[in-house]
């Protein structure tokens, strides 16, 4: 049977080791080293389907066991997982998984390349059972080391060799020395390390600055690197911030372009991980690099809805299933991203170096990659450029000459500055095989209190006259009638002076 959701799942391999789910580490450590062993794997085999491309036990991990406080962990999602293995590990005959984990990113690589030899470093005393259970029941070749990969302080090593079903698993005195063709990592985010003074450096930070005491991003990149083989390839998962961090995070950008040893960045979307919303991103490492591939796939994603049960507290909550939507990357997505970047507005763009320091070494992918912007539905080009004319032509079908003095009382001279600051269009008109159609609508003169409108154009009449003419009338009527009604008043004041000789008429 084929068990996905949560609580289902983890009530199964209880059943499996007998144990409450507070111990299934435990119960797991337990048997990789007991004669069970084999007989667990089998039945576990049988318990999620044989399906091996999957890591089942990362679900009850992360829920239960993840200490993302003081560990930072965040264990990787099967899409970002199969991402990373699909863009390094083809051909590799060695593969390195730094920070293991469960081992998601191994199964992933090993789905691709069952014939390598596996190394999975990992510091975690809960992870490193799971993660041996799990390439054992994959028959994998190889070795954990349990580890800091920082500080290289050692706790223990395991060699995993291939049995006729499992793994056979022992530990061995000392961690092999490690130089992998594929190297594939998503190490804890922005954790605080204890970086070394520039005189006890080791190899792995001689040539360039020192990563920040307050951030291992970077520490982990370049323990990695001194990890590769001279024609290998790497990626990590790392959080979006390390694009754009400021201080020796920016010198170590720089040192990575200057050398030629980044290839690839694609920038993922939030929500992609089960336990954080950090948006993430993804770079890719070789060496010999001329110019860098930078992805965009943000708005590529597909979204999947996942269902658990609850699984603390009361009655009302673990009998409430809860939904949570992930965005997930679809496999001809993946293809995409790990083919050769094409100039594509909004998804990808080969950029060179020297755009890279042009953009002083930030490197988010949409700082080089062309927005995507969907072409717009417009007239005909022609018919604007007559609709422009249209309302030139009507602006300056009245001319009016003020005097400047009157024309700033007025308001007018705002106006003026308006026309000479008109475009001259000619030149875009001409394009398209048309005039620009404008004339003249103000002048400022010298002449006293002057202020003269005429209509200029011998063709059209304008529709401001329409508006202007009839109050211009109505305003020659009623002061028609106020004369008419004074020259009333003054009839009538002046009738009795004239008939009594006051007034004479000569």
């Amino acid at each position: 049977m084929i068990l996905t959701e949560l609580s289902e799942l983890t009530k199964a391999v209880c059943d499996l080791f007998n144990c409450e789910k507070e111990s299934i580490v435990d119960s797991v450590k337990n048997v990789i080293f007991s004669d069970r062993k084999n007989d667990i794997l089998s039945k576990y085999f049988d318990l999620i389907g044989g399906n091996l491309r999957t890591d089942e036990l990362q679900k009850i991990f992360q829920y239960y066991y993840a200490d993302r406080k003081e560990k930072c962990q965040d264990f990787t999602p099967q899409s970002i997982a199969k991402l990373l293995a699909s863009e390094v590990v083809t051909g590799a005959e060695s593969i390195y998984d730094m920070c293991a984990g469960s081992g998601a990113l191994t199964i992933q690589a090993w789905a691709q390349n069952k014939d390598a030899i596996f190394y999975c470093e990992e510091l975690d005393d809960n992870a490193v059972p799971v993660l041996l259970f799990n390439l054992a029941l994959r028959n994998i070749f190889g070795y954990v080391v349990h580890r800091d990969v920082l500080t290289m302080e050692e706790k223990a090593v395991y060699q995993l060799t291939a049995g006729d079903r499992f793994s056979r698993i022992e530990r061995i005195p000392e961690a092999p020395e490690i130089s992998a063709e594929a190297i594939i990592s998503n190490p804890p985010y922005n954790i605080p390390w204890n970086a070394p003074g520039p005189l006890f450096a080791d190899k792995r930070f001689k040539k360039c600055t020192i990563p920040p005491a307050s951030n291992a991003n970077y520490a982990f990149v370049l323990t990695a690197l001194d990890r590769l083989s001279e024609n290998g390839r790497c990626a990590f998962v790392l959080p979006s911030g390390a694009l754009t961090s400021a201080g020796p995070d920016k010198e170590i950008r720089k040192y990575l372009c200057d050398n030629r040893l980044l290839e690839k960045v694609i920038a993922l979307p939030g929500h992609m991980f089960e336990a954080t919303d950090i948006p993430t991103c993804i770079l890719a490492f070789s060496r010999g690099n001329r110019s860098v591939s930078f992805f965009d796939c943000r708005q590529k994603v597909e979204q999947e809805d996942r269902e658990q049960t609850g699984q603390f507290g009361g009655a009302s909550h673990t009998r409430r299933t809860y939904h949570k939507t992930v965005n997930v990357l679809p496999d001809e997505l993946i293809d995409a991203l790990c083919s050769p970047a094409e100039d594509i507005p909004g998804f990808s763009v080969l950029a060179s170096l020297n755009d890279i320091e042009k953009q002083e070494y930030i490197l988010t992918p949409s700082r080089y990659i062309r927005p995507d912007i969907a072409p717009t539905e417009h007239r005909p080009y022609t018919d604007i450029i007559d609709d422009i004319n249209r309302v030139s032509r009507e602006r300056s079908i009245l001319k009016i000459t003020v005097n400047e003095t009157l024309a700033r009382q007025l308001g007018l001279s705002e106006i003026a500055e308006v026309e000479r600051q008109n475009p001259d269009l000619d030149k875009t008109f001409g394009i398209f095989g048309k005039k620009y159609e404008s004339r003249h609508f103000i002048q400022l003169s010298k002449n006293k209190n002057e202020l003269k409108i005429e209509n200029q154009d011998k063709e059209f009449f304008s529709s401001l006259l329409e508006i202007f003419i009839p109050m211009w009338k109505q305003h020659v009527y009623y002061l028609n009638h106020e004369e008419n009604r004074l020259l009333m008043e003054l009839r009538d004041a002046m009738l009795p002076d004239l008939m009594s000789g006051k007034l004479q008429v000569s």
